[in-house]
């Protein structure tokens, strides 16, 4: 058995409240940012973000995200 904690899938509008961003800014990074989580097809229908990886970026790359924004 394994140990690890499993995924949690959400939708972009979930990934976006996580970052504090809009949806459109969220697929707008999805295609500007080489390291932003990239999203994940379930189906040919459903698209969602790992959870893990959402919050990862959001606490890793706030300095990136004020440069960017100039904040």
């Amino acid at each position: 058995m394994s140990n690890a904690i499993p995924s949690i899938r959400i939708k972009d509008k979930e990934a976006a409240q996580i970052l504090g961003i809009g949806r459109s800014t969220l697929w707008a990074w999805v295609k500007t940012r080489p390291n932003f989580p990239q999203p994940r097809r379930d189906g040919s229908r459903c698209t969602f973000w790992l959870r893990s990886e959402v919050e990862a970026y959001a606490t890793g790359s706030s300095q990136e995200q004020e440069a960017v924004c100039g904040a």
